[in-house]
């Protein structure tokens, strides 16, 4: 059966049941039920309580099948007794020639009576959907016995919760219309008062009692609600920094000091105002696509010289209009303060004078006829002649005008400080007939930049003069008010990654890892297909726009064209595992990996909190709570790579594939579903033949940039792995015989890169004990149940250079006492990772510079040529020996193997940040890293994933050498919609409101210690009333983000006194009950020793229910990506970053689940800040379009100087044996010119694609360190490729941060070294 919505993928957000104890009925010791509100959400409520206890589930929803919508039919009807009419066709079926009678089987209505009486039971009407009492009671009694819970979730007319009270079950009622209170509450109160005769009563003697408790849902947090937090916090924030409280409040502190913005003092006799507007003119109109809207390479936003804070005498507004607009209204309004004193009795009973300040409401209507003037015309207020209004008109071209007006505070001789200024000031502009004469600043300029056409349904309609503009919502690019704004705000819309439809178990992973199920698999993937072929026919092609010849051609025919192309790739992957039984097996093992890793995943998370809890029932397929489904974009991404991984000579492999999909939006599920796609596909076409084995070895890198290697994510891949690897044994040995693990290969900083690191030395016992923290702090808890691991879990065996992870939980998987016990599968230290070739390795891109110091790197590129029985695997030209027999080990044997396929798959998360320095020499190294993972002239493939970048394919150009980019999910004709994600109404959904301070005028911690004290408070006031208790969590702990630990720093101060020095001011100001304490405030930056990361997230965690909840986090930008905790939903920033990436990724850090504040404080006297605030409301409405496109420059001059040389050291050590060991380095003439020339081509050949113009000057620059090299050997100090101390030795390297001279080369061991801001990874020891 289907109905209308049925695909809807449905939000159900986690709300609460408040009990409306006013209209509880009868007992209250009852255990009943009614509840009041949408069955799938007063479920989701009960699920926690109430889960595996109901014992019967009554369901008679109102089915609306949509079968017969906007269509008319018939039914027929025969006879007085309106008998219906049925064709002989629908009662009777022909069967080899004999025509067959249908009947109608029986039901339980055969075996009930009573239903004429049926409309008077319960004394309540509801026709056509009531059943009668016996028949439920029936029901019942089959599928219950008393004392069981039954649940209806659909109670209607409350027919099953009276036949349970009646039957003595205890029941559940749910209802979301008006009847919970008009027929379900008022016929279960005459049950309990005995007044119900009818029904089942006299069946089962009921003579009355019992009660209920009716329940109301909480308050939403995903409507548009104005009790949310985000809606209050706001006012409260207006009315401590501009006010007023009221029209004409009477303050007892001089106005200059209640208040923090909205104030013109008087004009300076420097000040002109006379060319105002015009030198705007420019910056507003020769923006380009390809400009840096904020800052260029070095940051500009050093503050303005200023010798005092002094306030602004002016502000104004700027907007477009048509030339021929004949005239516009200005509304100047504002408050004055008139001082006084009053007499008051103070604590010695004693008489005194104070002063106070009453406010005076000021407005004025300025009418603006622009036939009176030509340029510029100032205007005198008639309240108040020494404001004035100044407006100045610019024409342009295409027959529109930039307008400019500014309000100005030009009074003389004020009788005191606070009479002099204006106060509350707010500029008004519209037409006096309320039309909508104001013109979107892209109409006007004539210009459609590239991405422009995606944000014309958010338009620019004005931008602020010493203030921010805001304006009512334009319609087709034309709105009819812009005003002024000190405190703007925009409410940022979220986006969707469901598809009306195709509901969130469509693509269930358990049912798509079903081989019998293929069929449907299919059916449902071509559905995706085909839905996505009608959204490209009709919303794109059958586009109005797409009538517009210009459009079609430079913009809408090359948007199709992507769409197109990225749905036959996703027709192309759906034909492959249709057709071919490897891929389709492959295809199935990753669905069942990543429904396991979610079973993984929740089990963890219970059982790792001490809750008792069985991991069966974690995989029980009937239980919806175990389900996981593909989002589509998600699966649709898998789909259209699958060609260029099954088939290693396709034209797809050669493509950079970046998916590309805001954060939080499930990125990583979708290239975890690809990692485990390959390694099955990988291992199924593996034979005992050929060259390459392909059961083992290094299958995919996964890379993450040096600020990013969090928990979360890790923990996820890490959760993927283990599922995997239970699956392989589960099918031994079909998806092979090498286990399935995973690698960290980080920073010696974060694990050792030697077992001899572990190994105790008398002179030094300490660094032997921290190499070992450095172990134990890599994994905490066990992946797989979530129980701590402590250091007794890690068998360390220094003698077999291996650790092994056991559980001490003995319900794992992975319990240390089984018989048959396995290790997690996880390897830290580098000596191992190099022997045992693990699946995955996950690194830090800092790592790879490893390569020409460390010839062991060859085997993460399968180049293994031997296996020890003792160490494992050894890489093609390193020296091994033979070890002897030990007292508990046995001599060891070398066995010759076949190298392994080398990585097929290279995945790099938030590319955004491989940008600068760091990108430049990523790029350098990726040289190398490519030609390791090449065999047969087949290269590896790339997907790269990020929620922000420009320019995308430019970047991977350098990085990658790859002259095809593509982005996943294409774009589409708006922002809003590319098919797979859909923007939602703010209306539907809130999602994350952004308020600008700024105050001119004001030191930054001034600003910021009244911005702090009055959210902190404000949040907590909230929080002691009822109405908001069960909402005000996520706004209760506040995130402050700073652009730099100096800044940063001086928070920290005010934390610990100012600001809680303003909170008590706060408190007695505005007469609250209680203050707020700040006894939880935490700092993440990278001072704090990494290992204490999970620590603060898990503070972050904690809800304010709980003493130990945080009351605020202080951080750098070390959180800007990664760090994923859905409660916390307020966020101050203080400076605007230099990056517009950095502010969006900083600040989708809240908001995940419910909708989030952020406050953005910004520096008046910084440039680049005062221009974000001035065009707030245009900059927060097209906030993607303003991303800067990221620079990496590999071969430019300075680059080659320092990563060149590295280069050829390492295409040499690492393709020729005999020049692999350390003492080789001497051997460097050995080389035949046909192989120097093939290490020349190597770097030569990529750096045609990437910088084509240096080619020369890198050729001379490669033969001349090679002649040097040659030089070094033929000295009479033997070379080495690097040792400690040269007194017996020449080195022809040096760590880069070591004092070196001329004899040798300074060559990278970090790319940490390159950039300083990006030292931070994961448990690094500072």
């Amino acid at each position: 059966m289907t109905w209308v919505g049925k695909y809807d993928d449905k939000v159900v957000e986690p709300r609460i049941l408040l009990e409306d104890v006013s209209n509880s009925y009868g007992d209250p010791s009852s255990e009943n039920m009614l509840i009041h509100g949408d069955n799938l959400i007063a479920l989701q409520a009960l699920q926690q309580d109430f889960a595996g206890r109901v014992k019967c589930i009554y369901i008679d929803p109102p089915y609306n099948t949509g079968r017969n919508k906007g269509k008319l039919y018939e039914q027929f009807y025969k006879g007085k007794n309106f008998r219906l009419f049925a064709w002989l066709r629908d009662v009777s079926e022909e069967i080899d020639g004999s025509l067959y009678k249908k009947t109608l089987q029986g039901t339980y209505w055969n075996y009930v009576s009573g239903t004429k009486n049926l409309t008077k039971e319960g004394n309540v009407e509801f026709p056509n959907g009531k059943k009668p009492e016996s028949l439920i009671s029936r029901v019942f009694d089959m599928a219950s016995d008393e004392g069981d819970i039954v649940l209806d979730s659909f109670l209607g007319s409350g027919t099953s919760a009276a036949v349970a009270h009646k039957m003595n079950r205890t029941w559940i009622g749910i209802e979301m219309g008006d009847h919970a209170y008009s027929h379900c509450k008022a016929r279960l109160d005459r049950v309990i008062d005995g007044e119900d005769s009818g029904g089942i009563t006299k069946d089962y003697n009921w003579q009355g009692g019992g009660g209920y408790h009716f329940y109301e849902l909480a308050p939403s947090l995903l409507v548009k609600n104005d009790k949310l937090p985000i809606y209050q916090i706001n006012p409260s924030l207006r009315t401590d920094l501009i006010g007023p409280r009221d029209k004409e409040e009477v303050l007892e502190e001089n106005p200059r000091y209640a208040y923090l913005v909205g104030m013109l003092d008087i004009q300076s006799d420097d000040e002109d105002y006379s060319g105002a507007g015009e030198q705007e003119v420019d910056a507003d109109m020769a923006f380009e696509d390809d400009e840096d809207f904020t800052a260029g390479e070095d940051d500009d936003n050093e503050p303005i010289s200023t010798t005092h804070f002094q306030l602004p005498s002016s502000i104004g507004i700027s907007f477009y209009i048509q030339s021929d607009t004949e005239s516009i209204n200005l509304d100047v309004t504002w408050g004055d303060y008139v001082r006084s004193s009053e007499k008051y009795t103070g604590k010695d009973e004693k008489e005194h004078s104070r002063a106070i300040y009453t406010r005076q409401p000021m407005e004025e209507t300025v009418r603006v006829n622009f036939s009176d003037f030509g340029r510029t015309k100032d205007y005198q207020l008639v309240c108040d002649s020494n404001v004035h209004v100044h407006v100045s008109r610019i024409p342009l071209k295409g027959g529109y005008s930039l307008v400019t007006a500014y309000v100005i505070n030009k009074r003389k001789n004020p009788a005191n400080s606070a009479e002099a200024i204006m106060f509350q000031v707010e500029l008004k502009a519209y037409a006096e007939d309320g039309s909508a004469v104001f013109i979107a600043e892209h109409i006007c300029r004539k210009i459609l930049a590239s991405d422009e056409f995606y944000f014309e349904q958010r338009p620019i309609m004005g931008r602020g003069r010493g203030c921010a503009a805001m304006w009512e919502t334009p319609v087709d690019g034309r709105t009819t008010c812009v005003k002024s704004a000190f405190i703007p705000e925009y409410e940022f819309p979220g986006v969707s990654a469901a598809l009306d439809g195709f509901d969130r178990y469509f693509f269930s992973t358990f049912t798509m890892s079903v081989k019998s199920k293929k069929a449907e698999t299919i059916g449902k993937l071509n559905t995706l297909a085909d839905s996505y072929e009608n959204w490209i026919n009709n919303t794109l092609l059958g586009n109005d726009r797409m009538s517009n010849p210009d459009f079609k051609d430079k913009i809408g025919n090359k948007v199709i064209e992507r769409c197109q192309d990225a749905l036959s790739r996703i027709r192309e992957g759906i034909h492959i595992i249709e057709t071919d039984d490897t891929s389709f097996e492959a295809f199935c093992f990753m669905n069942r990996v990543i429904f396991l890793q979610n079973s993984i995943k929740g089990y963890a998370k219970k059982h790792g909190t001490g809750t008792e809890c069985n991991f069966q029932d974690f995989i029980n397929p009937k239980n919806p709570d175990n389900n996981f489904g593909w989002r589509p974009f998600q699966i649709a991404f898998i789909l259209m790579n699958l060609a260029g991984i099954v088939d290693p000579q396709h034209k797809d492999r050669e493509i950079v594939d970046l998916l590309y999909f805001p954060t939080g939006g499930g990125k990583t599920e979708a290239y975890l579903g690809l990692m485990a796609f390959i390694i099955a596909n990988r291992r199924l076409r593996a034979t005992d033949g050929g060259e390459y084995n392909l059961d083992g070895g290094v299958t995919v890198m996964l890379r993450y940039t040096l600020r990013l290697l969090t928990t979360q994510q890790r923990d996820r891949i890490t959760k993927m792995v283990l599922a995997a690897e239970m699956f392989r044994r589960q099918a031994y040995p079909q998806f092979g015989k090498d286990p399935i693990s995973i690698g960290f290969w980080v920073g010696g900083g974060v694990t050792p890169n030697k077992f001899e690191e572990i190994v105790e030395k008398p002179d030094n016992p300490q660094a032997a004990r921290s190499a070992r923290n450095h172990v134990y702090k890599q994994l905490l808890t066990c992946p797989f149940c979530g129980k701590p691991l402590k250091e007794e879990n890690f068998n360390i065996n220094t003698d077999r250079k291996s650790i092994e992870i056991f559980c001490s939980d003995h319900d794992c998987q992975f319990y240390r006492y089984k018989n048959d016990r396995i290790p997690i599968p996880v390897y830290l230290v580098d000596e191992e990772i190099y022997a045992k070739c693990p699946t995955i390795i996950l690194s830090t891109v800092d790592k790879f510079a490893r390569l020409p110091w460390d010839v062991n790197t060859n085997a993460l590129f399968g180049r293994v040529d031997r296996k020890c029985s003792r160490d494992g695997y050894v890489a093609i030209g390193a020296e091994h020996g033979r070890h002897n027999k030990t007292a508990s080990l046995p001599a060891s044997t070398i066995d010759n193997i076949r190298p392994f396929l080398p990585p097929e798959l290279i995945i790099q998360d938030e590319l955004h940040l491989i940008t600068g320095p760091l990108g430049t020499v990523y790029g350098a190294y990726e040289t190398i890293i490519e030609d390791m993972c090449i065999h047969d002239g087949i290269k590896p493939k790339y997907v790269v994933s990020t929620a922000t970048i420009k320019n995308a394919e430019a970047q991977t150009r350098c990085l990658y050498a790859r002259k095809n980019t593509t982005q996943f999910p294409p774009n589409g004709f708006e922002i809003g919609d590319s098919f797979f994600i859909r923007e939602i109404p703010v209306e539907n959904d809130p999602f994350r409101k952004y308020v600008g301070v700024c105050a001119p005028g004001q030191s930054v911690k001034t600003a910021l210690l009244r911005v702090y004290a009055i959210i902190l408070q404000a949040a907590y006031t909230y929080s002691l009333q009822d109405e908001y208790k069960e909402v005000i969590d996520p706004y209760y702990s506040l995130v402050g983000y700073f652009n730099s630990i100096r800044e940063l720093g001086g928070a920290v101060r005010l934390l610990q006194d100012d600001i809680p020095k303003r909170i008590y001011r706060i408190k007695n100001k505005y007469g609250l009950d209680k203050q707020r304490y700040l006894n939880h405030n935490v700092e993440i930056t990278s001072r704090m020793s990494s290992y204490k990361i999970p620590e603060k997230l898990n503070q972050l965690e904690t809800t304010c229910d709980s003493k130990e909840c945080l009351d605020t986090a202080i951080a750098t930008n070390m959180i800007a990506v990664g760090m994923d905790v859905d409660r916390l939903g307020l966020m101050v920033v203080t400076g605007q970053p230099k990056q517009n990436s950095e502010y969006i990724q900083a600040t989708s850090r809240i908001g995940r689940a419910f909708p989030g504040l952020v406050v953005t404080l910004y520096n008046a006297y910084r440039p680049r800040d005062l221009s974000h605030y001035e065009n707030f409301t245009g900059y927060h409405s097209q906030l993607y379009r303003f991303v800067e496109g990221t620079t990496a420059t590999p071969f430019s001059a300075r680059a080659r100087d320092r990563v060149m040389h590295a280069l050829v050291i390492s295409a040499i050590r690492l393709n020729f044996p005999n020049m692999a060991n350390n003492p080789d380095a001497a051997a460097i003439g050995s080389l035949t010119k046909e192989q120097l020339d093939s290490v020349k081509s190597l770097i030569i050949d990529r750096l045609n694609i990437i910088k084509p113009s240096a080619r020369a000057d890198a050729e001379e620059e490669i033969d001349r360190f090679i002649d040097w090299w040659k030089l070094q050997a033929a000295q009479t100090k033997p070379l080495r490729y690097y040792v400690i101390g040269t007194e017996r030795y020449n080195r022809l390297m040096n760590p880069y941060d070591q004092p070196h001279d001329e004899n040798e080369k300074a060559t990278l061991r970090s790319m940490r070294e390159v950039e300083n801001s990006a030292n931070m990874f994961y448990y690094t020891e500072e």
